[in-house]
């Protein structure tokens, strides 16, 4: 019986969504974001399976990531809380909740989740990654700079037999890959910068370099290597790579700018970005959180 409901609950929240037609979610600077379409019904092929398989983690997990595919996070978000009430165990509800949670900027309720996360799965990337994002978004920079350190430090070590709560297949923060590093050390020196910790910011550039073997991350090293100095910022801003590109690139660019005292290009960027599709984008998340709390208002005499 417990599937079942959890089956009908679904259910009603696939039907209640075909006629809804208001925002998912509101920014902090007022602007509405909406759903995507699902033209090919993968929605509905995520939910016949969990009716047809019953209430299994897997199957749960499924039909909440379908509805995030097509940013539908008002349905995802229910399943995901229905998963964690079924299996408290397993990281991956709190985890994707609490990413999930981010993308509608409700970040206070994102740090729990992704707190449970880090107790139930200690060595996870993805956990620590998503922790030491809701920080920062919060603006708690000490915080995020210190979970991201805390990754990066276990990143030369071997990989042990167990790891507590890591499900198969998903990256740890030991034996860092060069993609898994450097998406680590963009935010990491973003926090450490922003917290006032500029020469520890720094010292994590000194193992960035053009040779990286980083496949996925190009936006992440670019950045970094802007920081470093490295590359013009016009070079860096070119050619983007993927939908996400602008908003993590030129983030990171206009917190640069801010830091070093131009205000107005730092500013310019901000206000390109939010104006960016993908309103997801954790770049774009950033650049209206700074935003809205002031970053670029002008100066009272």
């Amino acid at each position: 019986m417990r599937g079942k409901r959890l089956w009908l609950v679904i259910v009603s929240v696939s039907c209640s969504f075909a006629q809804r037609t208001e925002p998912e979610v509101y920014s902090p600077l007022g602007k509405a974001y909406f759903a995507r379409p699902d033209p090919t019904g993968v929605i509905a092929k995520a939910d016949k399976a969990l009716a047809d398989g019953g209430e299994k983690a897997d199957l749960v997990l499924a039909a909440a990531r379908a509805r995030d595919q097509f940013l539908r996070f008002a349905d995802s978000i229910p399943i995901y809380t229905r998963g964690m009430q079924a299996f408290p165990e397993d990281v991956r509800f709190p985890r994707f909740r609490g990413h999930r949670l981010i993308s509608i900027r409700r970040f206070d309720a994102a740090l729990v989740d992704l707190k449970t996360a880090a107790e139930l799965a200690p060595a996870s990337f993805d956990v620590a990654y998503h922790l030491g994002l809701a920080y920062y978004l919060r603006a708690d920079y000490n915080h995020a700079a210190r979970e991201y350190n805390r990754c990066l430090a276990l990143g030369d070590k071997p990989k042990p037999e167990f790891l507590r709560g890591m499900p198969e297949g998903w990256r740890s923060c030991y034996a860092l890959d060069a993609d898994s590093r450097v998406a680590l050390t963009d935010w990491a020196y973003r926090a450490l910068r922003r917290a006032g910790k500029h020469a520890e910011a720094k010292q994590l550039l000194e193992r960035i370099n053009e040779s990286m073997p980083v496949k996925e991350n190009t936006s992440y090293l670019r950045a970094l290597l802007f920081y470093k100095g490295a590359r013009s910022e016009e070079q860096t801003l070119a050619t983007p790579h993927n939908d996400n590109a602008l908003a993590t690139v030129g983030y990171g660019i206009a917190v640069f700018h801010r830091l070093e005292g131009r205000a107005d290009r730092a500013c310019e960027l901000l206000q390109r970005i939010v104006n960016e599709e993908n309103w997801s984008a954790f770049g774009l998340i950033g650049a209206e959180t700074d935003l809205a709390r002031g970053l670029c208002a002008p100066v009272k005499k």
